[in-house]
């Protein structure tokens, strides 16, 4: 007759225990009990629709001729603009004061081409196109990275042509 085997689960489980680690039995659990948001990646099309709205709502701003007003709803409180030919713009308040005067544009339209979500960022190309008050049309690409907030996704870094 062979001698009974010591219970090796319970002293590695009050190990496991002692040392701070989550027992193996517990982790699926927790994990299944969170909806494992902390670890998955956001699904892209509520990313995407998120995104789109804010988007929509920068639009709308720069139409009524006050982006400045809705720089908070927009953009990350340390984000980072870079336009074309001119210097960085790093912060919210920089970004406002940026942008304090605009001329309303006669139309306003950013088309994101492609996004991809990355845990708590998204990264956003596209086109865009806007028409100044005296008719002037210009267009160009942008790409931007988004950072999901306490306040929902937000602009993270931008730069266009």
């Amino acid at each position: 007759m062979n001698p009974p085997r010591p219970r090796r689960s319970r002293p590695r489980l009050r190990e496991r225990l002692a040392l701070g680690l989550p027992s193996p039995i517990l982790v699926p659990l927790i994990g299944a009990s969170l909806g494992c948001a902390a670890c998955a990646t956001p699904d892209v099309g509520s990313v995407r629709s998120e995104v789109e709205a804010v988007t929509r709502r920068w639009e709308r701003s720069l139409e009524q001729g006050d982006p400045a007003r809705v720089v908070s709803e927009v953009f990350t409180e340390d984000a980072i603009r870079l336009p074309a030919g001119e210097p960085v713009v790093r912060g919210r308040e920089a970004i406002s004061a940026a942008l304090e005067g605009s001329a309303a544009l006669t139309e306003a339209r950013f088309q994101i081409e492609e996004l991809e979500v990355d845990g708590d960022l998204a990264f956003a190309r596209g086109t865009y196109a806007v028409r100044t008050p005296d008719g002037q049309r210009l267009a160009g690409k942008f790409l931007e990275v988004w950072k999901r907030t306490d306040a929902g996704w937000r602009i993270h870094r931008v730069m266009w042509d």
